[in-house]
């Protein structure tokens, strides 16, 4: 089993935070899970605790209201590399749109999409690999 991960959870649907919770959950390999259904706010609590977040998976709705996954990846940009270091990036959605599918692709900070709804077996093979 790999080593427990800390996640932030970024989705606009409450119904889809609370399902990836208990999935992650379950499947054992969560140290801590920190929950958002805004973008905005997630971005705002990762820069005000930078330095004492700790190594971080971040899976990332990509269509939200207010500040979609794309627009909070062009503000991650802007993060010191410090803060980089500590967050792996997987973008979630169920967009078939290839100019999304590549956008994601080519982002230097996005390590994969993963369709939704979130396969766990998916994820945690996608872990062992960061």
């Amino acid at each position: 089993m790999p080593a427990p991960y800390h996640f932030i959870l970024i989705d606009d649907s409450n119904f889809d935070l609370f399902i990836y919770e208990k999935l992650i959950v379950k499947s054992g390999i969560s140290a801590s899970i920190k929950p958002f259904n805004s973008a905005r706010l997630a971005l705002e609590y990762i820069i005000k605790e930078e330095s004492t977040l700790p190594k971080s998976v971040v899976l990332l709705d990509l269509q939200l209201p207010g500040m979609n996954g794309f627009e909070f990846i062009e503000q991650f940009h802007l993060v010191s590399q410090d803060l980089k270091d500590k967050l792996s990036i997987f973008m979630l959605s169920s967009t078939i749109d290839n100019n999304d599918i590549e956008r994601a692709r080519v982002s230097p900070y996005i390590i994969d999409l993963l369709s939704k709804p979130l396969e766990m077996p998916l994820l945690q093979a996608k872990l062992t690999e960061i």
